[in-house]
């Protein structure tokens, strides 16, 4: 297995094609289209990490900014490998803002300290996810496009990183258009408003979703986050993050 939480995940993949046509309402202006990163900016980066490093795969993984008992578990296990079957691996934390000066200046010690946080300028929230990825796949599609494949994967996970070298050097793997993770399709959108996972028809009028990968964490060829990035300018953005990267296809 490439990750587990508390049950086991089935790896599935499938490609997605370049020229396929978004799936949901066009030609939202980007004042409107709130999760597109163009408008936020970075407190806290590592702009050269990628010159710097070449590595073959980065793993993202998007964390709350009080969450530095996960960061460090990450940092003392799976996000301690620099180099895996020979290909350099990055591991790098995506945090919002943190709501206070006193935890920012902690947040800010520990990028002094691990040289591994980036930081920008959303609110930090279970309902700001879509921002937080858009803010990663434009990372990767302007800081560090030399890498071959990307991992977005959330803190509470176990990575098997030789498992997941094996399955990208394997030469059946694409190298373009591919995206890989636990397949979800034929879900419905949840209405009801006391829901976690509430998504409103304003925000998205379709019944169900698109086919997409679970948000526990997916692997993709880099190629993607650039693609993924300009299409959202036509894609209105919903609030359930791994099925808006599906509508993205």
């Amino acid at each position: 297995m490439l990750a587990t939480r508390l049950t086991d995940l089935y790896i599935y993949w499938y490609k997605i094609a370049s020229t396929a046509a978004p799936t949901v309402t066009k030609h939202i202006s980007l004042h409107y289209h709130v999760a597109h990163p163009l408008n936020y900016h970075f407190i806290l980066n590592e702009p050269d990490k990628c010159s710097q490093w070449d590595p073959f795969l980065v793993l993202m993984v998007p964390v709350a900014p009080h969450q530095l008992k996960a960061r460090n578990a990450i940092r003392s296990t799976w996000g301690n490998e620099s180099s895996v079957q020979g290909k350099a691996v990055l591991t790098l934390f995506l945090v919002g803002l943190t709501g206070g000066a006193e935890a920012q200046q902690q947040l800010e010690e520990e990028s002094r300290q691990h040289r591994d946080l980036l930081q920008s300028n959303f609110v930090d929230s279970y309902f700001n996810l879509t921002i937080k990825t858009m803010v990663i796949m434009d990372w990767l599609a302007t800081r560090c496009s030399q890498a071959a494949y990307a991992m977005k994967v959330d803190s509470d996970m176990y990575i098997n990183l030789e498992n997941l070298m094996s399955l990208l050097l394997s030469p059946n793997t694409p190298r373009q258009n591919y995206i890989t993770g636990f397949l979800l399709w034929n879900q419905n959108v949840i209405r009801n408003k006391k829901s976690k996972w509430y998504v409103s028809e304003e925000l998205y009028p379709e019944p169900k979703y698109p086919t997409y990968v679970q948000g526990a964490g997916y692997v993709f060829s880099n190629d993607l986050p650039e693609k993924i990035v300009e299409i959202s300018k036509e894609v209105k953005a919903f609030n359930i993050e791994d099925a808006y990267v599906g509508a993205l296809k």
